[in-house]
């Protein structure tokens, strides 16, 4: 596997960890300086590390002061999943030369474990800060992540 390969399944992977490094489509019933991110910035953040773009979504969320022990535990989930994909990522580079195309399967399965995992603990450190938000601070949490689940946007293999 190329660098260039491996760099693009990493950036593809860590980016879905962070759900603002596409979110320059959400629509947060703000004003689109409030809400979104400049077209440079929306390009800029997929190839930014994971604090950037921790840093970008605890922005577009609004979290307050009050929220931000409850973020600090979201954001840590966050940069454990990025670590673990990261490392499954590594171990697959490191063993790509002498793979057989079952070791090439079986790499990619403990890539895309590591992602599903991260996700279910993702899921689980988000709904409580998610509950303490207002309703406002809720619907634009619901429009930052469900940008994502647009008919326009979601992917089709035909």
């Amino acid at each position: 596997m190329t660098n260039r390969a491996s760099n693009k399944i990493r950036l593809t992977l860590l980016a879905s960890f962070v759900v603002c490094a596409t979110v320059a489509g959400a629509s947060t019933g703000a004003s689109a300086a409030d809400s979104a991110p400049s077209s440079a910035m929306a390009h800029a953040m997929p190839m930014a590390g994971p604090e950037t773009r921790i840093k970008h979504l605890h922005d577009l969320l609004k979290i307050t002061s009050a929220q931000d022990a409850q973020w600090h535990d979201v954001a840590q989930v966050m940069l454990d999943n990025a670590s673990a994909v990261d490392s499954a990522i590594k171990d697959r580079v490191r063993m790509a030369k002498g793979m057989t195309a079952i070791d090439d399967l079986q790499s990619y399965e403990a890539i895309v474990d590591a992602h599903a995992q991260g996700i279910k603990k993702l899921a689980i450190a988000f709904k409580p800060l998610y509950a303490s938000m207002p309703e406002a601070q809720q619907k634009n949490a619901d429009a930052v992540f469900g940008h994502r689940t647009e008919p326009s946007k979601l992917k089709t293999h035909t």
